[in-house]
């Protein structure tokens, strides 16, 4: 997990009383003001750890070699670029994919008040600009910095692992939702996917897949071996060539309406490109209601990170066939159980590789490897739960904004107006959470009352309950 401490020298973070505006810049923000040696855009600071409220102001690189952030409420931040990474990132609970992080790598001594891994970040969204040619523009800008530091022998003594260029972002991960993310330290890219992919086959590896799906509980799991043919394989929804393909197949009884048989089938391709090693599956389910109106998309993208780690991304989609009256339901349903087994899996594949893991270097702090191991196990999901402070007051205003309009309408003249009485404003997660059960309670009380058909009585009952389930989810993420 990455920690926070105060800034150090290679990114000086200050609060000025006497710079009311964005627009107030010191002689360091005149420099290179012309086009072609400063690029700037509006952005919005999400300040972490406590509650406080985003910070609108202007980001810029200035000649390549420095980015900044001037805030409206004084808020200042300089970073040289060599010191620096960037990393896209999502908000909202995973839903919206819009923000990106800076890091910076610091050298500065524990005397300094940096933590043990020398790492603070901020955190970003852009106004107007897409995030997107934003990152690449900053990725870019910090190529260059490093070549001309290079030349100046102005990096002298930074961590060789620092200089390491990130591989771009995987343009179809983008558009999932990011169910999780785990660092694996000390493992060649051979040896993970020999553990995780091979199945044993032209290798001296276990089998993984097989295994893992029948401890979980599916029956009759068949595992074929990977094909490779002329041309490849081409990918429906990704549009994307593979070089194999494979098929996987089981079944398991599921409960519905009473249990019913479920048959899966899962489409599996694969590309392994220099230090990229990408699986995309493509879940086939039949034998419950409105199986046959979609399809789940699984996306494992292994990415080389430093000298021996690889970083491992699971995304998700649910993509549908045809339209469905309970699309959200299905979705909410279908991500909670597919996150929940692609992440075992992942954990397993973690287990798997550490005898083939390259052993550390004298001095590696044992217990900061664990953290870190710990903090990428989390879903991007918890993780902005946890991060963004302001989740409690959005929460609070998003379940109000939508029920009340849409609850006044539908059980109109059924609901009191007392059913809408002001509660005390939520502190905490917690409160607000109690605070939309208490209406949960006032509702059921006044809408299911003699003068409701059996029919609605039923029908109000199941929302009820998938409201109360939600709850239960939010509350989940918010604890773990």
């Amino acid at each position: 997990m990455m920690k926070h401490a105060r800034p150090t020298k290679t990114a000086v973070v200050s609060r000025a009383k006497s710079d009311p505006l964005p627009d107030t810049y010191s002689s360091l923000d005149k420099a290179g003001e012309n086009e072609n040696s400063c690029f700037k855009w509006a952005a919005v600071y999400w300040k972490e750890g406590g509650i406080n409220l985003p910070e609108n102001g202007r980001m810029k690189l200035k000649n390549n070699t420095h980015l900044s952030f001037r805030g409206i409420f004084g808020t200042k931040l300089d970073c040289d670029l060599t010191q620096i990474s960037v990393e896209t990132e999502s908000r909202m609970n995973g839903m919206i994919r819009d923000a990106f992080r800076v890091v910076v790598h610091s050298d500065a001594s524990k005397e300094d008040g940096v933590d043990d891994d020398g790492k603070i970040s901020y955190l970003f969204t852009t106004v107007i600009k897409d995030p997107t040619v934003v990152v690449e523009r900053i990725r870019s800008a910090i190529d260059e910095a490093h070549v001309v530091s290079k030349k100046n022998g102005a990096d002298e003594g930074i961590n060789d692992q620092q200089q390491l260029r990130r591989l771009p972002p995987d343009d179809v991960l983008q558009k999932m939702t990011i169910m999780g993310k785990r660092k694996i330290k000390g493992v060649s890219m051979q040896d993970y996917f020999e553990v995780a992919w091979s199945e044993g086959n032209e290798c001296e590896k276990e089998p993984m897949y097989e295994p893992f799906l029948t401890s979980c509980g599916k029956n009759n799991v068949k595992v074929q071996k990977w094909e490779s043919q002329e041309g490849g394989f081409k990918g429906e929804w990704c549009d994307e060539s593979y070089t194999q393909q494979r098929i996987v197949t089981f079944n398991f009884m599921k409960k519905t309406i009473g249990e019913t048989l479920v048959s899966v089938q899962h489409t599996q391709r694969c590309r392994r490109v220099d230090n990229r090693c990408i699986v995309h599956m493509t879940l086939d389910m039949k034998g419950f209601p409105f199986a046959d109106c979609f399809v789940v998309e699984v996306r494992h993208v292994a990415s080389r990170v430093g000298e021996n780690d690889i970083l491992v991304e699971i995304g998700l989609f649910v993509r549908f066939l045809k339209s469905c009256m309970f699309e959200s339901k299905i979705r909410t349903n279908t991500s909670a159980e597919t996150t929940k087994l692609q992440m075992d899996l992942l954990d397993r594949v973690i287990k798997g590789c550490k005898p083939y893991a390259i052993e550390q270097t004298a001095g590696t702090d044992e217990g900061e490897e664990d953290d870190d191991s710990d903090g990428m196990a989390e879903t991007e999901s918890a993780i902005a739960v946890k991060r963004n402070s302001g989740v409690i007051h959005v929460l609070a205003a998003a379940i109000q904004f939508i029920l009340t309009p849409i609850l006044s309408m539908l059980l109109m003249p059924l609901i009191r107006l007392k059913l809408f009485d002001p509660l005390p404003r939520p502190k905490t997660t917690r409160d607000a959470l109690n605070n939309v059960r208490k209406r949960i309670v006032q509702l059921e009380e006044v809408s299911l009352t003699n003068n409701v058909r059996a029919e609605q009585r039923q029908t109000i009952k199941r929302e009820i309950e998938a409201i109360n389930a939600a709850l239960k989810r939010i509350e989940s993420l918010h604890h773990s």
